[in-house]
């Protein structure tokens, strides 16, 4: 068994590399469908984005996280829209931002780790970037009770650099068994 996971750690090891270097590459979709896909995807052509764009997202996490998102509020569209897990959809950043505040308010902390972060464009859509962020929320309730929550957002930008689009995926975490 010891052997298995020695051998396991070395193919990891030494896949490592290649896998940054392919991450330094463009990477594209060749074709939207083939033979052997299930689906035609409409987005082809897929680069990484404007890197910058991943700060911003990181950035309004960590607001989020100390309880000052009004600080990113140059961050959104006048006429974003947005998509939470429940449902519900807000229209306008003025909608979003207060909703967002006061969820954050009903918490005593927040604290949030971060698994993936990325920025990708298509030709299919021009004028978009799209920061797809994965990663972990951990709130403490004002009754000291703690909760977590696993997150997928994706953020779309517009040529402005602005948040014109965004939706979030949750996952409550199970509960550890006794």
């Amino acid at each position: 068994m010891r052997h298995l996971k020695i051998t396991a750690a070395f193919i990891l090891f030494a896949i490592l590399p290649f896998t940054i270097y392919a991450q330094k590459k463009d990477v594209k979709q060749t074709s939207s469908a083939t033979s052997d896909q299930p689906y035609k995807v409409g987005a082809t052509n897929i680069t990484l984005g404007n890197q910058d764009y991943n700060k911003k997202v990181l950035w309004a996490w960590k607001y989020y996280d100390d309880n000052t998102f009004d600080k990113a509020a140059d961050l959104f569209a006048d006429t974003v829209i947005a998509t939470l897990p429940d449902g519900t959809v807000f229209r306008g950043k003025d909608m979003l931002l207060k909703s967002l505040q006061d969820y954050r308010n009903s918490f005593a902390s927040a604290a949030s780790t971060v698994d993936a972060c990325v920025t990708l464009k298509s030709p299919d859509m021009p004028g978009r970037d799209v920061v797809s962020i994965w990663g972990v929320e951990t709130d403490t309730n004002k009754d000291g009770t703690v909760s977590k929550v696993h997150l997928n957002e994706v953020w779309f930008f517009n040529k402005d650099g602005k948040v014109v689009e965004f939706h979030q995926l949750a996952a409550k975490e199970m509960p550890e068994k006794k």
